[in-house]
């Protein structure tokens, strides 16, 4: 009696867990389109990322851009915010902390078939603003980018100053919101 109770349990938990699962992927695709959600997600394999500096910076801060390359073969959609942040000393060695995310423009899937990009915007604190450089300031190598809903992640290379301080120097939009 107590062992098939246990295995009752186990089962519960085990549909649970799977509903679970269920709810947390409906909740991630939420409003892709249908023809969107049939695309599978961009991966280090299928995007290259490159980055380039933008000529509309303003007081305390500048722009760059992130582009996402669909240099696979495949189509592939892409959707959120990107994880990113600066990275020196020819190592890959984060610098400061990583960017926080602007909610300013609503997320939308992005689907890059082989060839297409698309971009995302990044603002750069001055280091300046934060206080004295002198001794907190590096030029960044490049950025670390992790493409999203993924753990692998990718250089794209754009030598900037960096402030080395616990403060958040970047902040990026969704994928697809450019300048």
């Amino acid at each position: 009696m107590i062992i098939n109770q246990t295995k009752n349990i186990r089962r519960g938990i085990a549909g649970a867990t799977v509903a679970a699962a269920a709810i947390g992927t409906v909740a991630t695709l939420g409003t892709a389109t249908a023809a969107a959600a049939t695309h599978p997600a961009a991966t280090v394999n299928d995007i290259t990322v490159t980055a380039k500096t933008l000529d509309n910076s303003s007081a305390g801060h500048s722009y760059a851009e992130l582009v996402l390359t669909n240099t696979g073969n495949r189509i592939v959609s892409v959707r959120g915010f990107s994880g990113v942040s600066f990275v020196a000393d020819g190592n890959g060695t984060q610098v400061g902390v990583p960017a926080t995310w602007l909610h300013d423009h609503s997320t939308r899937t992005i689907t890059l078939k082989p060839g297409q990009h698309t971009g995302e915007l990044v603002r750069i604190a001055d280091p300046a603003v934060y206080g004295p450089t002198k001794n907190h300031t590096v030029t960044a190598d490049g950025f670390r980018v992790y493409l999203p809903g993924q753990r692998l992640a990718e250089f794209a290379p754009l030598h900037v100053q960096a402030t080395t301080r616990d403060v958040t120097q970047l902040a990026a939009e969704p994928v697809g919101v450019t300048s």
